[in-house]
């Protein structure tokens, strides 16, 4: 070939980049699949070879990858919570107790969370302190003994 010979060549314009990402109904399968395995969006967007944005604009865009997560997610969340439960039913201790706490929290959980509120502690004087130490049950019980009687009290008994 001369310098002077044109060469024709093929005009398709090129495409640079990631092809296109299609939701199809395998896909689909895939994500339900990879979140019932209990894998994270991030973990199912690298498994599917996308991106995080790109997985996130499908979540905006298709329904039915937004239902497909749930699905996977639902299945999983079913399975892990019937085995538990059956152990419950076997005896296992650990699992008795963790079914419990978290279905029953109200009456199986470890601590009592109790609010005490005290205001202007500071401002009180004696007397309206020790009024307040004697309404609180728990607490006066502990300093029985310390504590002065109430000036109501100790007027009306004889002196010895």
């Amino acid at each position: 070939m001369s310098s002077t010979e044109l060469v024709e060549t093929d005009k398709r314009a090129s495409r640079f980049g990631r092809k296109g990402f299609q939701v199809t109904p395998e896909i689909l399968k895939q994500v339900e699949k990879f979140a019932g395995q209990g894998l994270t969006q991030e973990q199912i967007g690298h498994c599917l070879g996308i991106s995080h944005e790109t997985f996130h604009k499908q979540k905006r865009v298709s329904f039915d990858f937004v239902e497909a997560i749930k699905r996977g997610q639902s299945k999983a969340i079913s399975l892990v919570s019937n085995a538990l439960f059956e152990n419950a039913m076997k005896g296992v201790p650990v699992s008795q107790i963790f079914w419990l706490k978290n279905r029953a929290p109200d009456q199986w959980q470890d601590t009592i969370n109790q609010k005490h509120s005290i205001e202007a502690v500071n401002k009180l004087s004696d007397t309206q302190l020790l009024d307040e130490i004697r309404k609180d049950e728990s607490i006066a019980s502990q300093v029985s003994g310390l504590l002065p009687l109430p000036q109501s009290q100790s007027q009306s008994q004889p002196a010895e």
